[in-house]
């Protein structure tokens, strides 16, 4: 099991990492699915302490999420868009929460929900440049790397998967924080260079928040 999940998040932040914007519509309902498994095991955790993938109602919660999520995101772009913003907001806050050196609770999952709802507010706002994208997909695909590799090491038990651990290591050591910035350079500057597949914009019809 702690491979598999390490895999599918490595995997995951490679995709998003360097190809984010080059398959951006392919990946947002599988970012969807894992973002709701994400936030919904969160949520239990939060809640009522339980691990991760301790007890039938977190995995109950986190498949509930994943598909919700992972079905709006098919079906409505405006609610795959919000979803990106998110997702990277709150990974961001329940990570920050974990750099000054708190454990995970209540109050890193309020924080990165407050954080996600911001983002993704601002995504919406701002009608996703392809710049932004690139920069909102490098770095949240390079924190799914570190967190896989994380997962895989067992510096992070597969029990107890939170962002907030994985800020917690890279505030523990500077080569992480270098190893995170480097890969999602990389992948930003490799979305860059790579020649557009797919639409020449993503900006939303606001008229039709479908898929054209």
């Amino acid at each position: 099991m702690q491979f598999i999940i390490a895999l599918v998040a490595a995997v995951i932040g490679l995709a998003f990492a360097f190809g984010g914007w080059r398959f951006f519509l392919i990946l947002l309902p599988i970012w969807g699915l894992f973002v709701g498994f994400n936030v919904g095991t969160d949520a239990v955790s939060a809640l009522f302490g339980d691990g991760t993938f301790a007890t039938l109602t977190s995995w109950l919660v986190g498949l509930v999420f994943a598909v919700v999520f992972a079905l709006f995101a098919y079906l409505y772009y405006y609610a795959a868009i919000a979803l990106l913003g998110g997702a990277v907001g709150y990974a961001i806050g329940t990570a920050a929460w974990g750099l000054i050196g708190n454990e995970y609770g209540i109050i890193a999952f309020v924080i990165g929900l407050a954080l996600g709802v911001v983002v993704a507010i601002a995504v919406l706002a701002l009608n996703v440049p392809r710049l932004l994208v690139i920069v909102l997909t490098g770095l949240g695909g390079a924190a799914a790397i570190l967190a896989g590799w994380f997962i895989l090491t067992g510096q992070i038990p597969s029990g107890n998967i939170h962002w907030t651990e994985v800020g917690r290591l890279i505030r523990d050591s500077w080569f992480y924080l270098i190893v995170w910035g480097v890969i999602a350079a990389a992948g930003m500057l490799a979305q860059l260079a790579a020649p557009p597949i797919g639409p020449d914009t993503y900006e939303l019809d606001r008229t039709s928040y479908r898929y054209s």
